[in-house]
């Protein structure tokens, strides 16, 4: 199992159309995708803070190893780590980046993939609420109506 940390805006509450377009679901745990390809990975997520303060830190490495006369393998040594570190922490480097652009984290969930943690979370969301195919407005049911259509 997995844990699974659901960020949203406020503003995207009020409709499921909103909220099923601006929900983002981070998993807990090692990213391999951050230590592998760790620039790719800070722009498909739209991280471009942290994306400029990685270049920012991986130039002064650059720096401090060719001016400096130090060894290419600090250099090897130092990104390895670097790299080794963002993968630990990439997720927590994505939640903050949310929380940067005004999601908040609402809850956890805990599902075996990333499919099963939407479903999870969706149905959880839809439980008290109807849906008008007209309007395609969505609605929090009454008790009584929420109780006799289960």
């Amino acid at each position: 199992m997995n844990l699974y940390t659901v960020h949203y805006r406020k503003e995207s509450e009020a409709s499921l159309t909103g909220l099923a377009q601006d929900v983002v679901l981070v998993r807990d745990g090692f990213n391999w995708s951050a230590l592998f390809l760790p620039s790719i990975w800070f722009l498909s997520k739209k991280m471009w803070f942290v994306f400029g303060v990685y270049l920012v830190i991986q130039a002064a490495l650059l720096v401090i190893v060719f001016w400096g006369e130090l060894p290419t393998e600090v250099l090897t040594i130092t990104k390895i780590t670097g790299n080794l570190i963002l993968g630990f922490e990439a997720n927590n480097l994505q939640r903050w980046s949310l929380d940067r652009d005004r999601y908040r984290e609402r809850e956890t969930i805990a599902a075996r993939d990333m499919v099963a943690a939407e479903h999870r979370f969706f149905s959880q969301v839809t439980s008290g609420r109807v849906f008008s195919r007209r309007s395609g407005e969505v609605h929090f049911a009454d008790s009584n109506f929420a109780e006799s259509s289960r």
